[in-house]
Order: C-alpha cells, then sequence, then structure tokens
C-alpha cells in the first residue's frame, strides 16, 4: 500500500526551472513542466498533492514593506503567455492548483504543511527554496525536496547539514543576511556564514541581539546597533505565514492519479506530440473509430474478393512487410489491403516454420547463415524461384506467391486503382523488386504531412496519434527489441496480421484525413504535380542505383594514406615526440604547453584548451602554426578515407553492382532533399581530392553521364521574388551575375572589373541569401568591418529592391510566425517570436534563406518529376541517378544522348511552369565517362 503523503509543488520554481532548461520549444516551459510534474507522480506515488503558486497582487508583505521585490526582473515576455497553459495543464492531470490573494506561494505551503501534520499526514515540499526549510519539522513530517540537481530530501538533519542551523533558527539566520533576491536588506557586515555561525552560537537572534556589545567583530557590533529598528519587520518578511484560511483543507487534496484522456486531450491541444503519443492507449482511439476487422487471407478467394472490393472503391491503402529496413535488400513477408475504414486483409507469404519445425541454416535473407544461393538475394530472374526455394521452410498458412502474383498484379499495376500508403516509396521498391510493379499512387500520408508541416514528425505512429486519436500497434510488440529482436517472418503469426493490416488500414485514413486539409492550405497543386509524383520518381531512381568502380577509390586510397603518414610524420618532427593526433588531451598538452600557442577557447564540459577544426584554423594563419596547417591536413585526409574513399565500396550491393543511396522528401524544412546511406550531396568538389571521388561513378558498360546544373537558381529566385532589374537584366542578358554585381557597386565597367571585385561581389551574392553581415563578410574576404560594410551599402544602394523584398520577407515572417515559399510551401520558425535576440535573429536569416532555397527546391523537384515523365512518355532507356542541390546526373546509351540532353535542359528550365518565377531559368548541360568528367 502506497504510504500516504501529500506533495506541495513550489509551482513558479518549476516553472522557471523548465523555462530555462527548453527556451527554443514553443510552449517548451509548458512541455518541460509536464514532463517534471509526470515524473514526479509516477515515481513517488503521492496519495494528496497541490501545485502552488503566487498570484500577481502585492502581498502583505508589500503593504508592509514597499521595496520588497523591487529589484526583481520582469517576467521574460515568451514565458508569461505559457504561465495560464501551465495552470490548464496542471489541472489537467487532475493536480488541483492552490493559490491565496495577498499570500505568497510559500504562505500556502506553510498553512497546508502544518493543517497536514495537525491530521497526521506527512508532507513533501518540493522546491529548491532555502527560504521554506524553516517548515521542516520530523515530528510533523515536513520534509523539503530538491529535485533541481536530482534528489535531495532535506529532513532537520539535512538542514543543519546543508544550512548549518536547526529549521527553526533557519529565519534568524535569514533575518540578519537578507535576502537580496528579494531585497530583503540584512544587516550591515553580516553575511550568510556569520549570520550562521551566530546563531549556531547563540541560539537565536534574541539571544544574539541580547549580547551584541559582547561580540568579537565591530563589523558585527555596529551592524546590529544600526538595524535594532528594523530587524523585527525583517523578520516578518523572511517568516512564512502558517496560520491562513484557506479555500481547501489537505483533504480536499486527494490525488486520484492521471486521467488519461482528460491529459491526452491536454497535451494535443499544446501540440505536444510525444507526450500526446504516448497517452494514447495502443489500438484504441479515444473518439469514436470503426470497428477493427483486420485478417489474413486464408484463401485465394479471400484474396480475390478483397482485389474486386479494392477495385469497386477505386483506391485503397497498402502497405508491405519486409526482413529489412533496406528496401533494396529485403525480402517481402507479406503485404496488407484496406478498402474502407476498420477493414485490413493481410496476405502472408513467406513467414517461415516455428524455429522448432525449422531446418538449419534455412533461413532467408542476407544474413551470412542462409542457406540461399545469393544469387537469390536480389531475385534476379523470375522472383516466383526466390518462393519456390523458400516453400520447405515456410508455415502452411502462407498463400503461394505464384497464384498471389497472378491475382494482385493487375491491381497493383492499374492506374486507375489509387494506391494510398506510408512512405509509399519503400512500399513501391519492395514491390517492383519482387516482380509487382506499382502504378497509380493516390496518396502518401508521409508526404501529406511534411506539407501541412514540416517541422513535426511523420511517422506511423505520430501521425496516427496526432490525427486519428489511436496508437498503432508497436513494432516492437510484434517483433521484440535488443538483441532477441526477430526479423518479420520469424514473428508470431496473428500478431503480425493485426499489425500489418493495421498499417494499411491506418494510411487510408490518413490519407482520408489529410487530403482535405492541403487543399484548404492551398498546397493542393503542389501536392499533386511536385511532391506525390516525385514518390515514384525517387523510388526508382534509388532502386537503379549507380555504378561504382572500385579500381579509382583503392588508387585514390593509396595516395591518401601516404598523404595521411605524411602529415602524421610532419606533425610529430614539428611536436618533437610521438603523440596521438586523435586525443584531444595530447594534442592540447603539444599544442599549448609545448609549443605555446595561444588558447583562443576552452570546451564547454572540462574547460579544456579547445582543439577543433575552428581553433586550428586560425591557429592556421599564425606565423608559428604550420602544425595546425598539418593537423588540418590530416584530418581533411581521415575524413575522406573514412566517410567515402574506403567506406563507399563496402556499400555497394553484391548482387546489382550498385551503390544505392536514399533521398528523403519529407525531411528538410526547405524542401530540399536529403541524401542517406550514403550521404552523396556531401561529397567535396572544391578540393582535387572531392572532385577525384567523382571519378568513380561511372555509367553502365557502353553507356555515357549527363550532368545538368542550374545556373545561379537562389539568385535567379531572389530576382524575380525582389524585381530588382539590375539582376533580372543581368540574367537575361547571360552576363556574369557577379561580374555584373561588382561593377555596378565598384562603379566600373564590366570589362574592367578585377577578380578581387568579383569575389567580393559574390560574397555579398551568396551572403545576402543567408543574412551574412558586415563582421561576416570582413572575414571571408579578409577586409576591415568598415570596408564590409560600405560594400553591403553600396550594394543596397545599387539594388535597393532586393534589400525592400529582405526586409518586406522579415516583417512578413513575424506578422505569421512562417514563411511560403513561392508555390506556397510552408514553414514555421518559432523563434521569430523568441525573447532572445540571438535565436531571433537566427530565425529572421532563416526566414529569407527558406523562401529562396525552398523555391529553388520545388523548381528542382518539380524538374525532376517532368523529367521522368519526358522520358516514360517517350520509352526511352535513360534513367535518373542522382540529385545533389541543384544538379542532376543521368545515364543514357550513347544513340539516346543527344535527345536525353534536350529532354533535360527542357525540363529544368521549363520547371516554374506551376507559377512563372519572372526570370529564365538556365541548366547547364554536361556529359562524361564519369562524373568528374561532367564537371
Amino acid at each position: 500500500m502506497t504510504e500516504r503523503r501529500l506533495y506541495l509543488i513550489d509551482a513558479f520554481a518549476l516553472i522557471f526551472r523548465a523555462y530555462y532548461g527548453n527556451m527554443r520549444l514553443k510552449n517548451g516551459a509548458a512541455y518541460t513542466m509536464a514532463r517534471m510534474l509526470l515524473a514526479l507522480v509516477a515515481q513517488h506515488k503521492p496519495t494528496h498533492i497541490a501545485a502552488v503558486f503566487d498570484r500577481p497582487e502585492p502581498t502583505f508583505r508589500h503593504e508592509i514593506y514597499p521595496e520588497y521585490k523591487a529589484n526583481r526582473a520582469e517576467m521574460p515576455e515568451d514565458l508569461r503567455p505559457q504561465v495560464p497553459l501551465i495552470k490548464d495543464l496542471i489541472q489537467a492531470l487532475n493536480i488541483p492548483v492552490v493559490e491565496l490573494a495577498g499570500y505568497e506561494a510559500d504562505d500556502v505551503m506553510g498553512t497546508l504543511a502544518r493543517m497536514a501534520s495537525r491530521e497526521g499526514l506527512p508532507t513533501v515540499i518540493v522546491s529548491p527554496d532555502k527560504d521554506l526549510l524553516q517548515l521542516v519539522d520530523d515530528p510533523g513530517g515536513v520534509q523539503v525536496l530538491n529535485n533541481r540537481d536530482g534528489e535531495v530530501w532535506i529532513d532537520r538533519a539535512g538542514v543543519k547539514a546543508r544550512f548549518g542551523v536547526w529549521p527553526e533558527q533557519v529565519v534568524d539566520v535569514l533575518a540578519l543576511m537578507g535576502d537580496a533576491s528579494d531585497n530583503v536588506k540584512g544587516v550591515d557586515g553580516i553575511g550568510e556564514k556569520g549570520a550562521r555561525d551566530l546563531v549556531d552560537q547563540y541560539g537565536s537572534l534574541d539571544a544574539i541581539l541580547a549580547h551584541r556589545g559582547e561580540l568579537k567583530r565591530k563589523a558585527h557590533r555596529e551592524g546590529l546597533e544600526a538595524a535594532l529598528d528594523r530587524l523585527p519587520l525583517v523578520r516578518r518578511l523572511v517568516t512564512v505565514v502558517t496560520d491562513l484560511t484557506l479555500p481547501v483543507t489537505p483533504a480536499d487534496l486527494a490525488y486520484p492519479g492521471v486521467d488519461m484522456a482528460q491529459a491526452r486531450n491536454a497535451f494535443k491541444a499544446l501540440g505536444f506530440e510525444q507526450l500526446t503519443k504516448e497517452f494514447t492507449a495502443v489500438g484504441s482511439a479515444t473518439a469514436p473509430a470503426p470497428e477493427r476487422r483486420y485478417r489474413a487471407a486464408a484463401t485465394l478467394a479471400d484474396l480475390e474478393a478483397a482485389v474486386a472490393a479494392c477495385r469497386q472503391a477505386g483506391r485503397f491503402g497498402l502497405d508491405t512487410e519486409t526482413t529489412s529496413l533496406d528496401p533494396v535488400r529485403g525480402h517481402l513477408v507479406g503485404l496488407s489491403l484496406a478498402w474502407q475504414e476498420g477493414d485490413g486483409l493481410y496476405v502472408p507469404l513467406a513467414h517461415l516454420k516455428p524455429g522448432s519445425e525449422a531446418a538449419e541454416g534455412a533461413l532467408p535473407g542476407l544474413l551470412p547463415e542462409s542457406g540461399l544461393p545469393e544469387a537469390l538475394l536480389d531475385l534476379r530472374g523470375d522472383p516466383e524461384a526466390f518462393f519456390d526455394d523458400l516453400a520447405p521452410h515456410l508455415d502452411p498458412r502462407n498463400l503461394p506467391f505464384r497464384e498471389v502474383r497472378r491475382i494482385l498484379a493487375p491491381l497493383l499495376a492499374d492506374p486507375a486503382v489509387a494506391k494510398a500508403g506510408q512512405n509509399l516509396k519503400y512500399d513501391l521498391q519492395v514491390l517492383r523488386r519482387h516482380g509487382l510493379p506499382v502504378a497509380g499512387v493516390g496518396d502518401d500520408s508521409m508526404v501529406l504531412s511534411f506539407l501541412l508541416d514540416a517541422r513535426s514528425r511523420h511517422n506511423l505512429d505520430d501521425l496516427s496519434s496526432r490525427h486519428l486519436d489511436l496508437r498503432p500497434i508497436p513494432f516492437e510488440a510484434v517483433v521484440g527489441k535488443g538483441k532477441a529482436q526477430k526479423r518479420f517472418d520469424e514473428a508470431d503469426f496473428d500478431q503480425a496480421v493485426q499489425y500489418a493490416a493495421e498499417d494499411a488500414d491506418l494510411a487510408l485514413r490518413l490519407c482520408r484525413k489529410l487530403g482535405p486539409l492541403v487543399d484548404a492550405a492551398g498546397l493542393e497543386r503542389l501536392y499533386r504535380e511536385v511532391d506525390l509524383p516525385l514518390v515514384a520518381v525517387l523510388a526508382d531512381l534509388e532502386l537503379d542505383g549507380v555504378r561504382l568502380d572500385p579500381a579509382v577509390l583503392e588508387r585514390l586510397a593509396v595516395d591518401l594514406r601516404a598523404q595521411r603518414e605524411a602529415s602524421l610524420a610532419r606533425a610529430v618532427e614539428l611536436a618533437g615526440e610521438p603523440f596521438n593526433l586523435n586525443s584531444p588531451a595530447q594534442l592540447g598538452r603539444i599544442l599549448y604547453e609545448k609549443l605555446g600557442l595561444p588558447v583562443l577557447k576552452r570546451t564547454d564540459k572540462t574547460k579544456a584548451p579547445a582543439t577543433d577544426e575552428d581553433v586550428l584554423t586560425e591557429l592556421a594563419q599564425r606565423e608559428d602554426g604550420e602544425i595546425a596547417q598539418v593537423l588540418l591536413r590530416h584530418r581533411q585526409v581521415q575524413k575522406l578515407l573514412s566517410t567515402y574513399v574506403e567506406a563507399l565500396p563496402t556499400m555497394v550491393n553484391p548482387v546489382t553492382g550498385r551503390l544505392h543511396t536514399r533521398l528523403h522528401q519529407a525531411a528538410v524544412a526547405t524542401g530540399r532533399l536529403a541524401s542517406s546511406d550514403p550521404n552523396l550531396q556531401n561529397i567535396p568538389v572544391r578540393t582535387e581530392e572531392g572532385r577525384a571521388i567523382r571519378a568513380a561513378f561511372v555509367p553502365r558498360p557502353g553507356w555515357v553521364f549527363l550532368d545538368a546544373d542550374y545556373s545561379q537558381i537562389e539568385l535567379r529566385v531572389v530576382a524575380a521574388l525582389a524585381g530588382d532589374p539590375v539582376l533580372l537584366g543581368a540574367f537575361e542578358r547571360g552576363e556574369d551575375i557577379h561580374r555584373r554585381t561588382a561593377s555596378e557597386v565598384m562603379g566600373v565597367p564590366m570589362e574592367a572589373v578585377e577578380p578581387s571585385q568579383r569575389s567580393a561581389a559574390k560574397a555579398v551574392n551568396f551572403g545576402l541569401l543567408y543574412g551574412q553581415g558586415a563582421f561576416a563578410l570582413s572575414g571571408s574576404l579578409g577586409i576591415t568591418f568598415k570596408e564590409a560594410k560600405a560594400f553591403i551599402d553600396r550594394y543596397f544602394e545599387r539594388m535597393p529592391k532586393v534589400a525592400e523584398w529582405i526586409e518586406a520577407t522579415k516583417a512578413r515572417a513575424l506578422e505569421d510566425g512562417l514563411v511560403r515559399t513561392r508555390w506556397g510551401r510552408v514553414r514555421p520558425i518559432p523563434d521569430l517570436h523568441s525573447s532572445n535576440p540571438g535565436l531571433k535573429a537566427q530565425a529572421l536569416r532563416e526566414a529569407v534563406n527558406t523562401v529562396v532555397q525552398g523555391t529553388a527546391a520545388d523548381i528542382m523537384r518539380r524538374a525532376m518529376v517532368r523529367f521522368a515523365q519526358a522520358l516514360a512518355k517517350e520509352g526511352l532507356a535513360a534513367r535518373l541517378l542522382l540529385q545533389v542541390h541543384d544538379e542532376l546526373l543521368v545515364e543514357a546509351p550513347p544513340e539516346e544522348a543527344d535527345r536525353v540532353e534536350a529532354l533535360l535542359r527542357e525540363a529544368m528550365e521549363g520547371a516554374d511552369d506551376l507559377g512563372t518565377l519572372g526570370v529564365s531559368l538556365a541548366a547547364e548541360v554536361r556529359r562524361g565517362a564519369n562524373w568528374m568528367e561532367c564537371k
């Protein structure tokens, strides 16, 4: 049985701690406060509880001492509106809120604690405030819990140990030392230590005053004499009142526990997605939901009936289950169909027999112990052969793949029947590998969600909790987790059926819910003509992969390893002794103790001299900084080796012989695509070695690469959005935009612009996209702050429309709290309303950059869709392989090269067809036998 205890929470003490612990998150104080309270009640299971607040009105202390708390800073502007939210949140957690006009929270807690003591109810006061130590009373069961740094329980002995006196002596110490935070002056000449020592020696303030003439220190004697008249007032100010008449009694504070549904509604209203999900019961909804009719297809007739139902409905939810998260290597275990809410049919294909029945070495997949030929791992040839080989090891409840394919393939390939899903790109790839190509992509809930709010998480669990008030069956509940986790084909069959069928059902329901929201937001065209068709384009791009020539990388690796060893040897020579170049401690000792280089920065945690790249870069500029130059080169070479040169060959698919990166379209708030596994967008192109890495990317034998790159697309976007005649004119005339800018700013003819002037103009042209100021420009160009400021001022004098557009964009962003690209893609930026000047300034820079970069990203997405559609329309064999920022890489047979080049240029230069940008787009197309040759 839980021990009876009353927990009194010093609300504002926790609120301020929550605020400063999570300032960047919108309503971060409310979120963190909720987490703190939930942790408290979960750990301590209070039988009685209250959150006690200070009231905004003056208290009796202000009446008797008008200067009381006069030095307190105003509450932060972004915290003030959160206070009523926090109160509502506390009450939603069934925690009573108690406050009393004219008195502080300390007084209310003190009174409640004494009332509880009289009723035999032990009390815990949750607060870091030392003033409350005067209430500690072991016989009455009053303790203080300071949970600011861990959990510190303070009883009578704890007060003595931490504060030097007993609880009943705390008021006397406070009276002597005063309280600067409350603007209460104590006795001149007596600080906290002196006050504690005096009270410990004499026992009380009255005894000290009675013996003040005997005190050893003159400052103490004179201070007490001067303070005699006001000490009674000070003592009253620091004494917690314990005899108030309150509207509640401890009995009224009995705690029934957290109401899941009530708490969830509060979390959802505040947009706390993770908490909302945690308080959503698995497999059930808080709102009325359709009956769940999830089942496995037991016969081919079940499947045929489902196919007919999907055709009649005209659209259905689709989901696949596989042995791996990698769509290029995972094998299809089953798939699900859902044609109406609450219905879900799972088609089992490759569930293994229970472990006790499986033959040794029979597990399929890419595991070393697989007994299957490697050629089957990629389903080369007829995928039906793969399932035929698996047949002896399969659960009899599986349907034969050959027959399933016959029944299902026409439905999947029918563009007239719309398919809805969650992250459909993955399903398209898996199904295509298994001989089940899909046409008619109708909706993708992940893509819809990303359009509605790029900041949120877009996985099925979060979307279901947020939009359907339902928490799906966790994947771990089916397969386990950690070392004991199984593959899906090894999971319990009945659990797998419920999990898989639910996925298709929820995807369909989410698409029906989110589609109208996208339409209402004016984003339907962007969705239907850009983001949704891009799903299939990326699916094909990733699945096709790109060919890699490992011999090129091996030759480069030999050279880079030699350079690494040379850098190591030179660093040791300069240091005068061997040391570990990867050890910050050893490196710091060499740089700062032995070589005497200046310490420019220290680490946040250990305060040790920093050795990061920024510090080394600055040290490298010194005459005695050669070792920093060598260390930077060593790090650069090592990164090229470990990230690309040595790593890329290990990531080549052993069957396809190609590298399959992933491009994420719902990851970057600006709308740019993100690359991973491997990240091919970060291959350095400004160094000789970085460019050499691109030489390892080659087309299939006998084919050719075509590489298309937008020319200055972001600057063209700025020119168009700002309507600046200088920039627009330069682009229309096909001039070098940086040379034109330098000519305008420097007041010299185009032909007279020097390289250094063009470089400066280029720095400003690109710097303005990221809100770069004079300080940053001076650093990048190596000029004075005054010179940089003058350059920027002249820039905006010659191109005032750009400055006007930047300021108008910032003003709109501040008003709306968000920005929109040219075609309406939305990005909320919470820090636009931050009270922190640095965060707000950064948010304004993000606002301008998002409009520019996001508009360019939308155009690139549209270009990819247009090009893929053009290839399909003409039945060409050429394939789109990679997208890197403003660049597309294509491989084509030589006989198609001319036509593909024309289609590629047309697709990119006409990619503003959803809303004319107002400036011509230019794409440069180059050919080569490898990627580097194309540059």
